[in-house]
């Protein structure tokens, strides 16, 4: 039997996994809140994070991940949280990351891996406290969060903005901030990338096969417009991976911190216009808005109940 592999020592400490959010600060350009990039300058002591739900601070590893998301999951079954459909969907592909990484083949550097992963989850996560305690996540988390308040979006809507905000902005965040952590060229990394990109692409697929049971109107639209369909998952997927990528390479070169906050505010912006489209209700037909109404004879807890099974 084949050892599970040991990448304890490539884990982050809990002294350097507390990442600055340069969407932290607000579009005014005032001083942000929170701790700078540990690559940029030292960070300071001072200013502690909110706590989240399972522990205080970052999570430190992807089973800290996982324990968190699971907490999402069962408050938001217990509470009725639409936050739920996306923590529900994520806490399934970080899983699968993880049986990726204890199979050890899949990636080229599994310490690596688990690293690119903590980091890409704690802004999901961070964005959801942020949100929570009242204060400002980045723009297409804004977007994401707002839009739980509506009733009338559908489940595959509150997917997609969950999968653009995440991919469209955080990924390529995280992948310049691992290897500028790291001190090696991003390049390195390219052929992990496209492999955690295979996964993240499982989210198209699962959200197809679960919005099937979910919602007659989704059905339909299986049956009767698959077009419509990849129309719904390619405003957020199309050319996703290329242009996070892009965003990983371009982050890379920017020399100080301000060039970075800048950057990352740009992208940031284009992804929350991405976010307009998708609560666009164009984007499904008006025909299938009274089939809709299963979902919400389901509940919510229901939803989420079939995003996580």
């Amino acid at each position: 039997m084949r050892a599970m592999p040991n990448h304890q020592d490539d884990r982050l400490s809990t002294s350097d996994q507390a990442p600055f959010d340069p969407l932290a600060q607000s579009e005014t350009g005032q001083e942000a809140a929170g701790e700078p990039l540990s690559f940029f300058e030292d960070r300071p002591t001072d200013r502690p994070l909110p706590p989240l739900t399972v522990n205080e601070g970052p999570a430190k590893d992807i089973d800290d991940v996982i324990a968190r998301l699971d907490a999402l999951v069962s408050e938001s079954l217990r509470d009725g949280l639409k936050i739920g459909y996306f923590a529900a969907l994520y806490l399934r592909v970080t899983l699968a990351v993880k049986r990726a990484i204890i199979a050890g083949d899949v990636f080229q550097d599994n310490g690596r891996m688990e690293e690119l992963d903590v980091v890409f989850a704690n802004r999901f996560l961070r964005a959801w406290e942020k949100q929570k305690t009242g204060g400002t996540p980045s723009a297409p988390w804004q977007s994401a969060f707002v839009a739980l308040e509506r009733d009338e979006l559908l489940v595959v809507q509150h997917l997609l903005l969950g999968m653009n905000a995440h991919i469209n902005l955080d990924l390529g965040v995280a992948a310049a901030e691992v290897m500028r952590r790291r001190g090696r060229p991003i390049h390195e990394l390219r052929a992990d990338f496209v492999m955690i990109n295979e996964v993240l692409a499982r989210l198209t697929r699962i959200v197809q096969v679960q919005l099937g049971e979910l919602s007659t109107a989704f059905g339909v639209l299986e049956r009767v417009g698959p077009e419509l369909q990849a129309k719904l998952a390619g405003v957020v997927m199309s050319g996703a991976r290329d242009e996070a990528w892009d965003l990983a390479v371009e982050l890379m070169d920017c020399p100080d911190l301000p060039t970075w906050r800048d950057t990352v505010r740009r992208r940031a912006k284009n992804a929350a216009l991405i976010a307009d489209k998708v609560i666009d209700p164009s984007l499904v037909e008006r025909m299938l808005r009274p089939i809709v109404s299963d979902e919400r004879k389901h509940g919510v807890r229901f939803n989420v109940q079939v995003i996580a099974s």
